[in-house]
């Protein structure tokens, strides 16, 4: 998950705004992610919204029309509203929704470790987001390395509609790092 966010960052314009949910990879982003302006990372930190990141870009996105958005989602978040990519089709919003994929509540899972408790409901079998993104009319990729987040987020910021990035991250990935 570092990999991705530092490469994220790398990418990215400096006035990206970036949205970010609940879980993992929420803790992570802001240990990591360089904002040169307040309010350029928005993100639920009371309520801790599993979700929020995906509406929160699209309204982002107009409230800045001429500034990339990048959103940042866990597979079970992204999973809870995903039918919001309809209404960023329907409104012809061009936000990069990245999701971690793990096919796990990461951060669930880790505490239960952490704790010496048994695995228990925070797995669930994996979806095809880059699927999910192109059926309700954006573009949609899967990543496993740097090379290819490089590429898929330098043709998302040159698309005129929305774009999912699967980024497939191993299992663990957040051990030692939050």
């Amino acid at each position: 998950p570092a990999a991705v966010i530092a490469e994220a960052r790398a990418v990215l314009p400096a006035e990206t705004l970036a949205t970010a949910d609940s879980g993992a990879h929420r803790i992570l982003l802001s240990q990591m992610w360089t904002c040169r302006e307040p309010r350029a990372l928005v993100q639920s930190s009371g309520l801790c919204t599993m979700g929020c990141a995906v509406p929160l870009a699209i309204g982002l996105k107009f409230a800045a029309p001429d500034r990339p958005v990048v959103s940042f989602s866990g597979d079970a978040g992204f999973l809870m509203v995903a039918g919001e990519l309809a209404t960023a089709a329907e409104l012809g919003t061009p936000v990069i929704f990245v999701v971690f994929v793990d096919a796990s509540l990461a951060l669930i899972e880790k505490k239960q470790r952490e704790r010496q408790l048994p695995n228990a409901g925070v797995d669930f079998a994996g979806s095809d987001f880059a699927a999910i993104g192109r059926a309700f009319g954006g573009a949609g990729e899967t990543v496993r390395n740097r090379a290819e987040l490089r590429a898929a987020l330098g043709a998302a910021l040159s698309r005129d509609s929305f774009t999912v990035i699967a980024a497939e991250i191993g299992r663990g990935g957040y051990d030692g790092r939050i």
